[in-house]
């Protein structure tokens, strides 16, 4: 096998059996992708000090679970492989969980090998107890290493490295050559008793699976990213099971490691050990590194990597976004979360606690000062001392960790507009729920369905939809019956949107959207909307169904792709979502926190006469819905909703805080308002470009300071957890390099992307607006009016020839792709970069030419490399 043909295999190993004599014995398999059998792994390298050979594409961790003996405690993982391997300069001595590379290997030339440890794990006690070990060397903290027979006991085997031959994989271990890694590294999995030889299966009670890769890979792609790419990650990419993880990443690894003591809950240095918890213990490491910004505790630094400056892409409380057993995952004591709940465990999100003593700063006391901006008061445990796990599920039973404390809910902002006067009014004044199939008790359930969108004999646009609680239609209130809300036990209402487009920059029928319309349906019931937003909504029919009709708003005949849904309302001082009002949540122990979801008379004095004025209620995430018209042709579908929520559980919503209030959830209606003439600061925001933007602002040459809150925090604070060019991760097959037959028949019709209209930044600009510009155009310029539609008469202006606009292929590619190189590029094949309208509209990009499906620089070949 060639080096090359080495790097682009797949290894795929099986281990068949674990025999424990002496040293352990482990026979196993390797295929290549194909089930061709892979034999020749067996290159043994010796560098000058070594006193073995040891093999480079192999390494093997071994370790035993041991129970708790607490009745209803976690189990936990002890490695045995903790002595190093002596050289000619050193003597053998103890080391934190490592792997063993330096046994005996037979390769039997079919595929099947037999490995023989160097270490002789039944001896492994008895040699530490004999090493002298001194400072922070201590021998207690390598756990119990006694060999129990009779203890599941796990293998993991990894398969990595460079070609044989390649970098200093050679018999001297001299390098000659440039390494050629396995850019498919495999890691094999095998749990047994050793008194028997007999495998554990998965159903086995006394197992630990809690994870599976595949729950990681929703948003990681791959798990520590590819070796030898960008997305490269720990590791190097090559140990990416977390059954392999727990093996070495154990409370072991605290072994020779410095303590750590925080000082008003801030740690300086590295934290290793911080505050008695071993940091690389894996319960711990992984659940403070998800916690990241939200920790309660400051300055943590494991290895270098600091935690608290990592963000989580959802509500940190979706535990069942980590721990998930639905098949084809394999995690059958996924739930250990909520029924076997520990100090360590649980203290590794609620750092903030000090069990020992009961005090400390709560998360909840935490988060709400961050939303506040204040200090949280160490209110201390609820339980006080806990000194074991044994009390944990005394308080904290199943259904009280996940149906009350671990419910994904959004607090108010207390900046909203109805709060505040002046304040935010396109936020949140109401809980959210993200998670709409673990609500509280007594929410409701909420969901849109829409049954058609069509234009009528007027030109106005019309949807026929219904609402559903909790499954059932839920019939609109009779206005004037002395009822103020459309339903009874709620306030506010979704909206009718709309979204088309009409003849632009020459284009007679635009495949991106440009006109967007809303219609409140809580005002076109009551009689008060006026304007484009004025309406009649008639009903229910035989079916539940209600007709709404924007009888403000003009469709024209040449507009196409009208698409219609329900939901999208988040203005909170005109447009309140539907929000639940007959709510109030005492169940959380501590009485500061009570109640929930209650609701009182708005603070803020500029509220609008006629709307509920109301702080708080409930706001359960209802999916907005959207159909294509009667007649019309669909835009070309890019993303899908359930790829955005790999990721995101529900857009919009995160544990603290929420963009749009949580109601523009779809990411596929992103493009209905985010279209190709909105722009602000100088950037566009058009969805095609600046999603692509956020996602790879770690990338980009120049920050994405696009909506900056503060001087030096950005966008460009974002790292994309999953491997960045696999772009299938957001996009439908042949979506993104047009080999899908609607995005090809769609291709010309796209419409140049807005960047620079009127006067995006002021001569006399603030420092924060400063920042937040695009660094492309010129203060105290201004560009010119942009693209407008009129809905009341259906008659369009055209935008400026002086406003500046990306091209519709470079605005993509520029949003990753920033660099002054790849500029040139795309302006010399016929692409635009903040140039003028004018100019640009004479220009054809020549992108396909190349990167076209097939072509020599397929975007889909170029992205997989």
């Amino acid at each position: 096998m060639t080096p090359e043909q080495f790097a682009a295999t797949e290894f795929n190993a099986t281990i068949t059996s674990v025999t424990i004599a002496s040293p352990p014995v482990v026979n196993f398999k390797v295929v290549d992708q194909f089930g061709v059998p892979i034999a020749g792994l067996g290159l043994a390298t010796k560098s000058a000090t070594a006193t073995v050979a040891r093999y480079q594409n192999l390494a093997f961790s071994m370790a035993k679970l041991v129970p708790n003996p607490i009745a209803n405690g976690p189990s936990r993982w002890v490695s045995y492989i903790v002595t190093t391997v002596p050289t000619t300069t050193a003597a053998a001595t103890a080391q934190r969980p490592s792997t063993d590379s330096n046994g005996t290997l037979v390769d039997n030339g079919n595929g099947t090998y037999q490995y023989t440890f160097f270490r002789d794990i039944k001896q492994v006690k008895a040699q530490v107890d004999a090493m002298t070990l001194t400072g922070l060397n201590v021998k207690a903290d390598l756990g119990d290493l006694t060999f129990d027979p009779n203890a599941i006991h796990r293998v993991a085997l990894q398969i990595s490295g460079n070609a044989p031959g390649t970098g200093t994989n050679t018999p001297t271990e001299v390098q000659t050559v440039p390494g050629v890694p396995m850019s498919k590294p495999n890691n094999a999995i095998f749990d047994f008793i050793p008194a028997t030889g007999a495998a554990v299966p998965v159903t086995n009670p006394n197992q630990r699976l809690i994870v599976d890769k595949l729950s990681c890979n929703e948003c990681h792609g791959k798990l520590g990213g590819l070796p030898n790419t960008e997305s490269e990650g720990f590791h190097a990419g090559t140990r990416f099971d977390p059954r392999y993880c727990v093996t070495c990443h154990s409370d072991q690894r605290k072994y020779g490691r410095p303590r750590s003591t925080s000082v008003n809950n801030v740690f300086t240095g590295t934290t290793y050990v911080a505050d008695g918890v071993t940091m690389g213990d894996f319960p711990v490491l992984i659940h403070r590194i998800h916690k990241g910004e939200l920790l309660v505790k400051q300055g943590y630094n494991f290895a270098g990597l600091l935690l608290n400056e990592t963000k989580f892409p959802q509500d940190i409380r979706n535990c069942d976004k980590c721990h998930d057993g639905t098949a084809p995952k394999v995690a059958p004591q996924a739930t250990n979360f909520k029924t076997k709940p520990s100090r360590l465990a649980c203290g590794a999100c609620h750092d903030g606690i000090d069990f020992a003593t009961g005090a400390g700063v709560t998360n909840a006391a935490a988060n709400q000062a961050k939303i506040n901006g204040t200090t949280p008061a160490a209110t201390g445990h609820i339980g006080g001392v806990q000194a074991d796990d044994g009390g944990c599920d005394s308080c904290h039973d199943a259904t009280s960790i996940e149906k009350v404390y671990h419910l994904a809910i959004t607090p108010p902002n207390p900046l909203n507009s109805l709060a505040v006067t002046g304040g935010n009014n396109n936020t949140n004044a109401a809980w959210i729920a993200s998670k709409t199939d673990n609500l509280p008790a007594g929410a409701f359930k909420i969901d849109y369905v829409v049954a058609s969108v069509s234009r009528n004999a007027s030109k106005q646009p019309v949807i026929v939809f219904k609402v559903l609680k909790d499954g059932v239609p839920m019939p609109i209130n009779v206005f004037g019956s002395g009822k103020t809300e459309m339903w009874d036990n709620f306030m506010g209402s979704p909206s009718a949107s709309f979204a088309f487009a009409v003849p632009q920059d020459n284009v007679t029928s635009p495949t991106d959207f440009n006109v967007q319309i809303n219609g409140y349906l809580r005002s076109i019931w009551n009689g008060t909307a006026t304007g484009t937003g004025a309406g009649t909504l008639v009903g229910p029919d035989a079916n539940g169904n209600y007709t709404v009709t924007l009888t403000g708003v003009v469709v024209p005949d040449n507009a196409t792709m009208l698409t219609g849904g329900i939901g999208y309302s988040y203005g909170l001082k005109t447009t309140m979502p539907l929000t639940q009002i007959n709510l109030v949540d005492n169940s959380l122990l501590d009485p500061n926190r009570h109640p929930r979801f209650g609701v009182s008379p708005a603070t803020a004095t500029d509220i609008t006469a006629g709307q509920p004025n109301l702080l708080g209620g409930l706001v359960a995430i209802a999916p907005d819905l959207q159909t294509v018209g009667t007649g019309y042709t669909g835009r070309r579908a890019i993303v899908e909703d359930k790829r955005c929520n790999n990721c995101h559980q529900e857009l919009g919503a995160f544990t603290i805080e929420s963009f749009h209030g949580g109601q523009r959830n779809d990411g596929t209606t992103c493009s209905w308002c985010h279209n190709p003439n909105r722009t602000s600061s100088g950037w566009t925001a058009d969805s095609t470009s600046f999603i692509h933007a956020i996602h790879a602002s770690d990338k980009r040459e120049k920050p994405f300071t696009w909506h900056a809150t503060a001087v030096g925090e950005s966008y460009a604070d974002i790292k994309f957890p999953g491997i960045l060019n696999r772009c299938e991760t957001c996009h439908l097959p042949g979506t993104y390099d047009f080999s899908a037959s609607a995005s090809a028949s769609q291709e010309a019709g796209r419409l140049f992307k807005a960047v620079a209209t009127g006067t995006p930044l002021s001569a006399t600009a603030t420092d924060l607006q400063k920042f937040q510009a695009s660094p492309y155009i010129t203060a105290g310029t201004n560009y010119g009016a942009n693209f407008s539609f009129a809905a009341a008469t259906g008659v369009a202006t055209q935008a400026a020839p002086t406003t500046l606009v990306n091209s519709p292929t470079a605005a993509v590619c520029f949003a990753c792709h920033d660099t002054a190189l790849a500029q040139s590029h795309m302006t010399s094949n016929g692409g635009s970069i903040y140039e003028a309208r004018s100019t640009a509209l004479l220009k054809v990009e020549q992108c396909l030419i190349c990167h076209a499906s097939g072509r020599i620089a397929d975007i889909k070949a170029v992205h997989s490399k």
